[in-house]
């Protein structure tokens, strides 16, 4: 179909090409570029890909898309299909760098591309899904002849500065050696690793084995827990680390998020309504998400929904809209447990429905969650890709 459509459209001026392309999904545009050199020029064209994106951004159509990974395979899954268990939305993906029988680690997304590690010392990538690019970034050098073992990672994440054009990778990774967690800030314009010294509240979170930073407003934003030893007490704080500078500071949670007994229910940082701070939280029986709607203004915050879970334990969201979220949980029955896939949506009588379920080993749909061992981010479509040219992939 793709092909027949470019064929008659080659008479047609470059101009009316590209406004034809820019309103194109991600796929369709790459299946444009096989059928003609002409074709294939314009979609390579590094500044075609950024009017591409920007043009979906502005008219709020990019095509979100969830990246799943488990020790025996990498699909990608549509977050915008009517059901789950359809195989049509779906996307098996190619990763040249994936091992056999072992998961490759999602640790930030930004404009289509996502950060990526096979371990916790030396396999940090980029990749962008969509086109099969990727990069191998260098050495971080976490590990040394005193410290050769990384237990986890932490405070990662990946976003862009505008201003400079530039591409940046945060990582810490503690250690018995170094348990104060460095920050690792590596640059795709000076393609080189930064170290710098976390802030002293950096803490390893409990429920998560990483925490992986939500990218807006050109920065970083990671739930923490702010330890106060003179007051023999801690209290949650978000953090945010601003790209650009270089540079940490703190930023307001709810007020209900500061009360001893509901800072026990937070969950996570996310963003929402494309491009607004919101923070999670659930204890257990109901699921509340607080929206910030003036960036770094603490009197904005705002609950958008709040719901009664239903048999089901939510563990974390990963997407959402002011009308859906969709969140990773599990459901124990018969003595096992079952990883789900939970999208709810909010109608207009400010109620939540689960609507679609993808579940592992007893559960329905076409995935079989490997429990333990499954690693998700959501990505939005693009052909974006560093201005570093070192890229491998088709």
């Amino acid at each position: 179909m793709a092909s027949s459509k470019a064929t008659n459209y080659e008479h047609l001026p470059e101009e009316i090409i590209v406004q034809i392309l820019y309103r194109s999904p991600v796929k369709q545009v790459i299946r444009f570029s096989c059928t003609s050199k002409r074709w294939r020029s314009i979609v390579s064209d590094p500044q075609f890909a950024k009017s591409h994106f920007k043009f979906a951004s502005e008219r709020r159509t990019l095509s979100p898309r969830l990246l799943l990974s488990t020790p025996s395979h990498m699909e990608s899954l549509d977050l915008q299909t009517p059901s789950f268990v359809d195989d049509s939305c779906i996307r098996k993906l190619i990763c040249p760098f994936k091992q056999p029988g072992r998961p490759v680690f999602t640790l930030g997304s930004c404009n289509g591309m996502v950060f990526v590690s096979l371990d916790f010392h030396d396999g940090f990538y980029i990749l962008n899904p969509s086109t099969g690019l990727f990069l191998k970034l260098p050495n971080p050098g976490f590990a040394s002849e005193e410290n050769k073992t990384i237990s986890c990672l932490h405070h990662c994440g990946f976003g862009y500065v505008s201003a400079t054009g530039d591409y940046k990778v945060v990582v810490a990774a503690p250690s018995e050696v170094n348990p104060a967690m460095p920050i690792q800030v590596f640059s795709s314009k000076s393609t080189s690793w930064k170290r710098l010294e976390s802030p002293p509240h950096f803490s390893l979170m409990c429920w998560v084995d990483t925490i992986r930073g939500s990218l807006t407003n050109e920065a970083l934003h990671w739930l923490d827990e702010l330890r106060e030893p003179e007051l023999d007490t801690s209290r949650y704080t978000i953090t945010a680390f601003d790209l650009d500078k270089e540079e940490f500071r703190e930023m307001p949670l709810p007020i209900s998020g500061e009360t001893l007994s509901d800072r026990l229910f937070l969950r996570d940082v996310g963003v929402v309504f494309g491009g607004c701070l919101c923070v999670s939280s659930y204890d257990g029986e109901y699921f509340q998400l607080w929206v910030m709607m003036e960036y770094d203004v603490g009197e904005s915050w705002t609950k958008l929904f709040k719901f009664k879970n239903a048999g089901i334990h939510l563990v974390l969201p990963i997407f959402y809209t002011e009308r859906r979220v969709v969140m990773w949980g599990y459901r124990c029955w018969d003595r096992e447990v079952d990883d789900l896939l939970i999208r709810f949506d909010h109608n207009e009588e400010e109620k939540l429905d689960r609507v679609a379920v993808c579940s592992g080993r007893n559960g329905v749909g076409p995935y079989r969650f490997e429990p333990g061992h499954c690693h998700m981010i959501q990505y939005d479509e693009s052909l974006l890709w560093l201005h570093d040219s070192r890229a491998e992939g088709r």
